[in-house]
């Protein structure tokens, strides 16, 4: 990189060097990735952007490490800019669409969900992402859509069975989210959501010992998915486990105080 700066310190637009750059800065920043090191990844883009501020495929590459790392704000300035600089590259608005969903930025995120479609049909991952935006935005039908189109692209997946599954346990149709969460779990054993809902289901039939081991595998799955803390406290209340039951309500509010205001709802409620 040193030998390249010293190039594009006199010369900006060579093309050889700018290349160069590229390559070297976006090599050292998956070597630091690999390594473990997000924070030396960023720096090195950082700094190759000094001598390549017009790069498309470096911003691309800065959103995205800026992304993983929950920057949002500057991913959106990066992804802006460089699809301002290659506005017909889709992996640029699809990255952006995925920081602007993060962001709750809906209307922005499912307009750049749109365009990237229109580009790529076929990518069932961005039907899913769309699916899952109109899910947070309470449009089941829309949603039910996407993911059922994702499914179709790609049948050897989880996610949107499991998202399927979770819009029908959320409007109580039980006999249709059972099969959708055992689907789920054909493919992903310790899919902490599935296991829940799984759980979730037994409970309202009032088989709380089949509640109970499928809600304390969620939460050794998913320790942080509060609605099995909660409904694992409720199951174990009914089973006469007062002290377990305790503990895992208290887990379940000190979750939900601590994720309050977090982009993912708490979903599920409790039945009275």
């Amino acid at each position: 990189m040193e030998h390249y700066e010293t190039v594009l310190a006199i010369d900006p637009h060579s093309p050889p060097a700018r290349k160069g750059e590229l390559s070297a800065a976006t090599a050292l920043a998956l070597e630091s990735r690999h390594a473990g090191n997000q924070q030396a990844a960023l720096l090195c883009l950082s700094h190759a952007r000094n001598y390549l501020p017009d790069d498309p495929t470096l911003l691309h590459h800065l959103g995205i490490q800026l992304y993983d790392m929950h920057q949002l704000a500057a991913a959106a300035e990066a992804l802006a800019q460089a699809i301002a600089l290659a506005p017909h590259d889709p992996d640029n608005v699809y990255a952006l669409a995925r920081v602007e969903q993060d962001q709750q930025s809906f209307p922005a995120a499912e307009r750049h969900y749109d365009t990237y479609l229109a580009a790529r049909p076929a990518d069932a991952s961005a039907h899913y992402g769309l699916g899952h935006l109109l899910q947070m935005e309470q449009r089941p039908e829309e949603a039910d859509a996407q993911f059922n189109e994702s499914i179709r692209l790609q049948p050897l997946q989880t996610e949107s069975y499991y998202q399927l599954g979770q819009m029908a346990l959320d409007d109580h149709r039980d006999e249709a989210a059972k099969p959708l969460f055992e689907r789920t779990l054909a493919r992903a054993p310790n899919h902490g959501g599935a296991l829940a809902g799984l759980g979730i289901l037994a409970y309202r039939q009032m088989d709380y010992s089949t509640a109970v081991a499928s809600l304390r595998k969620a939460t050794i799955a998913a320790p942080d998915y509060q609605v099995a803390h909660y409904y694992l406290g409720l199951a174990l209340a009914r089973l006469n486990d007062k002290e377990a039951s305790a503990q895992e309500l208290k887990i379940a509010a000190d979750l939900a105080i601590k994720q309050q205001g977090k982009s993912a709802p708490i979903s599920s409620q409790p039945l009275p």
